[in-house]
């Protein structure tokens, strides 16, 4: 009986946790109609995989694409992508990874390596017709994705904004709760981007590993933000991105004492300002 109690227990504390940042189909509707604009949305097929995404913005204007972490959203970036000064100078991009949202590989949500993700997310940037570099802007485990698609595709980006990234593959955390996200049961009843989030958690070490050599070698400006109060990220991770890619010429370190993780949510005019800021 005990067990059984502490199944359940596990199920709730897991899905409590990310609850407040997951929102229904209908809450979308209901936001954007108060809002009186909407995105317009997107499918691609690419082999086996479904990639969705939302835009604001005329294809035409300077593509900015949006890379979330794990677990997460392309919603997750509304305090961006709801500012409408915005939509006048910018064609956001803004996908769900593939294992999150509608995105999925073979109709099932599963993660999917780095540099796979890497071409995938070049496929949805593609859908941008100005000809511009992009700005990306990056959350969590998305920045190492994002840094990678820096490094392998040089000439289409202008500029890398880093929000509390995961990079270094000797800080990454583990939860108590980790472990039970991998149980069978355990992910039969939970959000499936949860038990993306859970595959993407034990598999990052391997990743980050990867791409280990990038850092130095990225060219164009990367600014990092990082939280003094980010209990999700270890603070070595910005000492590992200062580290790797060095504290002159066109990087910058931005550290906010009273910030948790969530820094696009909470400071979402630190993140503006850079976006619009000219290198």
């Amino acid at each position: 009986m005990k067990k059984s109690i502490g199944f359940f227990l596990i199920i709730i504390l897991l899905s409590s946790c990310f609850r407040p940042y997951i929102f229904t189909e209908k809450e979308i509707r209901q936001h954007y109609d108060t809002l009186g604009f909407e995105p317009k949305y997107k499918t691609l097929k690419i082999a086996d995989t479904t990639m969705f995404f939302a835009s604001f913005g005329k294809d035409t204007l300077q593509p900015v694409l949006f890379i979330h972490g794990a677990p997460g959203r392309w919603d997750g970036w509304g305090r961006q992508i709801d500012d409408t000064t915005f939509h006048r100078k910018f064609h956001f991009l803004v996908p769900d990874r593939p294992g999150y949202g509608k995105s999925f590989v073979k109709k099932k949500y599963k993660r999917v390596v780095l540099d796979k993700q890497t071409d995938l997310l070049m496929k949805v940037l593609a859908e941008n017709k100005s000809g511009k570099k992009a700005i990306l802007v990056s959350r969590s485990y998305g920045s190492p994705i994002a840094a990678h698609m820096a490094y392998k595709y040089p000439d289409s980006f202008e500029k890398i904004i880093m929000i509390a990234p995961a990079i270094d593959p000797e800080a990454e955390k583990f939860f108590k709760f980790s472990k039970y996200g991998k149980w069978y049961l355990v992910r039969k009843l939970l959000p499936k981007g949860l038990n993306t989030a859970t595959d993407e958690k034990y598999a990052h070490v391997a990743e980050l590993n990867k791409i280990a050599s990038i850092w130095p070698k990225l060219d164009l400006p990367v600014t990092v933000f990082y939280g003094g109060r980010d209990w999700v990220v270890s603070p070595e991770n910005f000492s590992y991105a200062k580290k790797k890619m060095g504290e002159s010429g066109n990087k910058k370190y931005v550290f906010i004492p009273e910030a948790g993780h969530r820094i696009s949510l909470s400071h979402p005019e630190l993140i503006k300002k850079e976006i619009l800021e000219k290198n």
